[in-house]
């Protein structure tokens, strides 16, 4: 007999993301990693910004998706969004503003203000956790592979790539990424002089 359970499909379905713009996809699992360690916000499905992009996958475009030209960017500040002003000389060659302004970049990645490129992954990376999300969630409203396709017959696509997914070590997985997220989400606090960054950053 199933178990009755109150689980919401934004809480656990993210099968919408599966063609979705590569930005999006990252942003929903760091979003949701957000979550799982205390961010208190609602399931990334569920935002204003999440069904802007999917109905219009352009329209995040020079916001915080990248560089901004100040003034040109949302009148609402995305989480870790910030604005920095930048004296350049335009007598330098390109090449040498590109390279100083990666040396720039390099430096807040050490001290923690930049997502390193290794740490989200390419966009099947990033759909293969937020399905090991989905398995550790259905399994704290204690549902097994079995129950949840019986509790949702019609999630069974997503389900069935969920059963692809070692459902035993996908906690362990996900528990590493968030203990990942929660370092790196201190040394950002660190490094912007914030105290909460649960309060300050979202």
């Amino acid at each position: 007999m199933s178990k009755k359970v109150n689980i919401k499909n934004e809480e656990w379905d993210f099968s919408v993301l599966e063609n979705a713009p590569r930005f999006l996809i990252h942003r929903a699992l760091q979003w949701e990693l957000d979550r799982e360690i205390g961010s208190g916000h609602e399931p990334f499905l569920k935002t204003s910004e999440c069904r802007r992009a999917l109905s219009n996958p352009d329209a995040l475009k020079g916001t915080a998706t990248g560089i901004v030209e100040l003034g040109k960017s949302n009148t609402k500040t995305r989480p870790f969004e910030e604005a920095i002003s930048f004296g350049i000389d335009w007598s330098q060659p390109r090449d040498e503003l590109v390279r100083q302004f990666n040396n720039w970049l390099d430096a807040q990645e050490s001290n923690g203000r930049l997502q390193a490129k290794p740490a989200l992954g390419n966009p099947r990376e990033a759909i293969t956790m937020l399905c090991k999300i989905s398995i550790l969630r259905l399994k704290k409203a204690g549902l097994s592979q079995r129950i949840a396709a019986e509790t949702f017959p019609r999630n069974q696509n997503y389900l069935k790539s969920l059963a692809k997914i070692n459902w035993t070590t996908a906690a362990r997985e996900v528990g590493k990424a968030c203990k990942k997220r929660e370092n790196r989400l201190k040394k950002i606090v660190q490094a912007t002089g914030r105290k909460d960054w649960k309060r300050e950053l979202y």
